[in-house]
């Protein structure tokens, strides 16, 4: 299906009064005539167009007809982006010159984009088109043809590049520093990936210190120090995302802070490093008195590092507009994060804690907790991620998270337990490790739970846990439970589990188990 087109304002000039009340919503597809040819143009939208309902009745009315204002309008409502089929425009200027007039007069209407790649014979390409079309420069591709050298030459007009988007090698990444130290005023997005070792780093002198109009900046793996020097002159940023930070670029938090500071329109940041040394000076930690720096526009925060970095960073800023903040630790067992906490205390985020899930990966633990939308519904708002890098079914790691983060649990009402991806081998390895009492800490968090979701891996160790929970310590933790669910196919974990069952009866605070159907 397809959106109506506005044709009745658009041709009403044009035809004949009595055929107003004739059109209908019926046409597959908006067929223009012109020289001799016949287009079916399909709109881009979700119904399909107005169109006469006895177009025998009337005369027809050719494209030729129409102003250049309602062509573009036409040409406008039929364009496609870029990324679905870059080079839609490209027929359209075939047509005839008047077209291609229209076309080339409104490059920005119609979002026009000159797309090259290491294919592109750059020096041929842009000498035909009208210079005012922006360029893209898009590759994904390791192994690049002529070294690149295409790539290299669309780098060079400085003043048309619109758009970045490359996958690179260090040979190429040391060709972009020597061709990218001009400004470039009119880039939007800057993507740039690079998975090898021993980068070259970006110097102070990229982009010529300047792109005005850059929205979106995306690093992975490229070490950029002088980063912090030329965010302030980068002030319509709203996307900044830093990518397996290699030690070359270590950016202290102070300088990071002090840098987004200066991007009011900013929404996302993520900063991630690649290794655990990403720690900052012990010398130079925080005080509870520093005066911190206000992001107001910032609504997602992710982070990929040692704690005591994101610690010293959320300590010096403050986020009125916060919904999300994830975060992802290297293993450490001994830390601890009270400006995290504080820093989420003073946003309005933990006011939504009342979903949680607890995850075991093969590589890592996390806990999220946020809220579903609407209320008891399918879509889960994750409004805190804390996640730590362990081995599999790592319950100490577990147990560290919730007791560090509590404060936030307390009001946490449904709960899924689940065991990510990993193979059954590692799961065997591995499940003859956990220990119960382990499992009980982490209940303690959650006094107010009342729903708790378990899978059906985790259905026995889950069950011999709240074996722990009865008799005289049947109230110990989880005062609040009062629905259990459990896989069906699982008769020995609904046997297991049964002391607790009846524990919480004859305590008058009974937990009825559900059993589902469960992958």
């Amino acid at each position: 299906p397809y959106s109506t087109l506005p044709l009745r304002p658009l041709l009403s000039d044009f035809l004949p009064p009595d055929l107003n009340d004739k059109f209908v919503t019926t046409i597959p597809t908006l067929t223009i005539e012109h020289s001799g040819c016949t287009w079916d143009v399909l709109p881009r939208a979700r119904e399909r167009p107005l169109f006469l309902a006895n177009p025998n009745s009337f005369p027809r009315v050719t494209i030729g007809s129409l102003p250049d204002n309602v062509l573009l309008d036409i040409f406008d409502f039929c364009q496609m982006p870029w990324y679905d089929s870059p080079r839609w425009w490209h027929a359209l200027t075939h047509v005839c010159g008047r077209w291609r007039y229209v076309v080339f007069e409104s490059p920005l209407r119609l979002d026009l984009h000159l797309v090259c790649d290491a294919n592109t014979p750059v020096k041929k390409t842009l000498d035909v088109w009208p210079h005012g079309i922006p360029i893209l420069i898009k590759e994904s591709r390791l192994r690049l043809p002529l070294r690149g050298a295409n790539i290299i030459a669309a780098l060079g007009h400085h003043d048309r590049v619109s758009e970045i988007d490359l996958n690179t090698t260090n040979t190429l990444l040391k060709r972009l520093n020597k061709v990218m130290k001009k400004p470039y005023p009119v880039l939007t997005r800057l993507r740039l990936l690079n998975w090898k070792s021993a980068v070259p780093v970006l110097p102070d002198t990229f982009l010529g210190g300047s792109a005005p109009r850059l929205e979106c900046l995306y690093l992975e793996g490229i070490p950029f120090p002088a980063l912090p020097k030329r965010l302030p002159f980068c002030h319509n940023l709203v996307n900044v995302q830093l990518r397996s930070i290699p030690n070359t670029g270590y950016v202290s938090p102070e300088a990071m802070a002090t840098a987004l500071s200066a991007l009011t329109k900013l929404k996302v940041v993520e900063i991630g490093f690649e290794s655990p040394d990403s720690r900052p000076d012990p010398g130079n930690r925080p005080s509870s008195s520093l005066r911190r720096v206000v992001l107001p526009a910032l609504s997602r925060l992710w982070f990929h590092g040692a704690s005591e970095y994101f610690e010293d960073l959320v300590a010096r800023i403050d986020t009125p507009a916060i919904i999300s903040v994830s975060t992802w630790f290297f293993n450490q067992l001994n830390f601890d994060i009270p400006h995290f906490l504080q820093f989420i205390s003073r946003t309005h985020i933990p006011g939504s804690f009342k979903d949680a899930t607890l995850y075991f990966e093969e590589s890592n633990v996390y806990i999220r907790v946020g809220h579903r939308d609407p209320p008891g519904g399918e879509e889960f708002r994750i409004a805190l991620s804390i996640a730590i890098s362990c081995h599999a079914l790592d319950w100490q790691v577990a147990c560290l998270i919730c007791s560090k983060i509590s404060p936030f649990l307390s009001n946490v009402e449904r709960i899924l337990i689940n065991t990510g991806y990993f193979n059954d081998v590692v799961f065997s390895d591995w499940k003859d490790y956990v220990d119960n009492p382990r499992c009980v800490e982490i209940f303690h968090a959650f006094s107010a739970l009342q729903h708790m979701q378990i899978p059906p891996r985790l259905g026995g160790i889950i069950a011999s846990a709240l074996q722990e929970l009865i008799g005289e310590r049947v109230m110990d933790a989880l005062p609040m439970l009062r629905h259990l669910y459990l896989p069906r196919a699982s008769e020995s974990t609904q046997q297991t589990i049964e002391p607790f069952i009846s524990s919480r009866q004859r305590c008058n605070r009974p937990v009825t188990v559900h059993l589902r159907e469960m992958d």
